[in-house]
């Protein structure tokens, strides 16, 4: 299955993509647009194929839901005290993809400090919070009591073992029945992020999860296959609850 509806109007997708068919909106979250480059001023040198990965993505995302609005729910950037080359060129380049579908909403993360000196070259202004037919997307790292509500922040993943022990990590979505909350994936192939296989309301980063029952959140994971239905974190892996 490459998409599921999951909210009326709401649908997740295999391209680390949720759709609102009504409105034709795609929304994606966490691009980190520059890992590589802040990877190599710490001495790891990474091959620049993220920002052509995720530009293939979008284009199938365009070709096949035809979205008039993108909504990016932050951290569209990596480094946090500067805007490295690397930021300004590729920023610049995905915004103008997005703008000749139609509008674009940028949400500030934690990562985007210095995002608004990019964004506004190309008329965009950030905000906190945005909503849209009583949904509310924010990115994560704060506080928030609007329901239903869909966050990034956290690159969720999970881990998934066959009977000898191995195992697979793979980006998933996570969807807490009780909360109202949709948690999507890294857009970026090279944060996948958080193994929430193990993941209780004290390992988790958004303030908005501390207080939720992460047991009975149902994850869908992403895979060459499609979007596969995991159940319950409860059931999944070696979750302990705390």
């Amino acid at each position: 299955m490459q998409e599921l509806e999951l909210l009326d109007g709401l649908w997740i997708t295999n391209e680390r993509c949720v759709i609102m068919k009504r409105r034709k909106v795609a929304i994606i979250s966490d691009l980190h647009i520059g890992l590589e480059s802040v990877m190599e001023i710490s001495g790891i040198h990474l091959p620049r194929i993220q920002m052509d990965t995720m530009k293939a993505s979008l284009r199938r995302i365009i070709e096949r839901y035809k979205p008039q609005q993108f909504i990016i729910l932050g951290d569209l950037k990596h480094e946090f005290s500067k805007n490295l080359t690397q930021e300004w060129s590729e920023v610049q380049k995905l915004l103008g993809i997005l703008q000749e579908c139609g509008t674009v909403v940028v949400i500030k993360g934690n990562h985007d400090n210095y995002l608004a000196t990019i964004a506004s070259k190309m008329g965009i202004e950030l905000v906190e919070r945005y909503e849209l037919d009583g949904v509310t997307f924010s990115h994560g790292h704060q506080p928030i009591d609007s329901r239903p509500l869909v966050i990034g922040h956290e690159h969720p993943s999970i881990r998934l073992f066959d009977s000898v022990g191995a195992c697979i990590k793979i980006p998933c979505y996570i969807n807490l029945l009780n909360d109202r909350i949709l948690i999507i994936p890294s857009f970026s192939p090279l944060a996948i992020g958080t193994d929430f296989t193990g993941a209780t309301a004290s390992s988790v980063m958004s303030p908005v999860l501390r207080s939720s029952d992460l047991s009975h959140a149902r994850a869908y994971g992403i895979s060459e296959i499609g979007l596969l239905n995991l159940g319950e974190l409860g059931k999944l892996g070696r979750y302990h609850d705390e």
